[in-house]
């Protein structure tokens, strides 16, 4: 019981980070593609297009920092700017008086990313991590 109990909360600890990487991946895409919702959300917000460039740079950055093995101190760095690019982004939607249906899923990213960083081992990666999870000796990709 205790080993499947240990294992559900080895899972457990991956929804948080499955959901910061995803939203890393997809959102520096739609940032570089400057997509439709990313151009009426500038607007909206006030901030200028080139914005958008400088963060789906720094998310891509942050993204491949983190799925990259050793550079512990440099990890930190990423997670810690993924807090920033989503605080801001629920601090910007709240200076604009929107409601929790635009400011709640960045808010939601931002302890996503604590918790991502908290439950994570320190100094590996995050694939070196997975096959601990998983108890496999073969290498994922």
């Amino acid at each position: 019981m205790t080993t499947n109990l240990s294992r559900v909360a080895k899972f457990a600890r991956w929804v948080p980070v499955a959901a910061v990487l995803a939203e890393t991946a997809v959102g520096a895409y739609w940032d570089l593609a400057r997509i439709s919702y990313v151009r009426e959300s500038f607007d909206h917000l006030g901030y200028p297009m080139y914005f958008a460039t400088v963060l789906g740079v720094a998310k891509t950055a942050a993204l491949a920092t983190i799925l990259t093995p050793g550079h512990p101190r440099t990890k930190e760095w990423a997670y810690a700017g993924l807090v920033f690019v989503y605080g801001g982004a629920a601090a910007s939607h709240l200076a604009v008086g929107d409601g929790p249906d635009k400011w709640a899923m960045p808010l939601f990213f931002t302890a996503a990313t604590f918790a991502a960083r908290a439950w994570l081992p320190t100094g590996g990666s995050t694939t070196a991590a997975l096959r601990s999870l998983t108890g496999s000796r073969t290498r994922i990709a």
